[in-house]
C-alpha cells in the first residue's frame, strides 16, 4: 500500500512539474516574445530539464520567422 502511495505521488510531481515548465515556456515565449531557441536556452539556464524531457512534454512552437 505504501509503495501505492509513493508512485502515486511521483506521478503528481511529474505533473505539476511538467505544468510548470509548459507555463515558463508559455510566458517566455509570448510575453518575452522569444525565439524558440531562446527559451531553450533560458529553460536550459533556470531549469534542469533535459533536451528529451522537454520533448516528450510536446510543446509545439508556431513557425518562427527571422524578421
Amino acid at each position: 500500500m505504501k509503495s501505492t502511495q509513493n508512485t502515486k505521488r511521483a506521478k503528481i510531481d511529474a505533473m505539476r512539474m511538467k505544468d510548470i515548465i509548459s507555463q515558463l515556456t508559455d510566458i517566455i515565449y509570448l510575453l518575452c516574445n522569444a525565439k524558440k531557441s531562446n527559451v531553450s536556452i533560458i529553460l536550459d539556464q533556470l531549469t534542469n530539464i533535459t533536451e528529451e524531457e522537454l520533448d516528450s512534454l510536446n510543446i509545439i512552437f508556431p513557425q518562427d520567422t527571422d524578421d
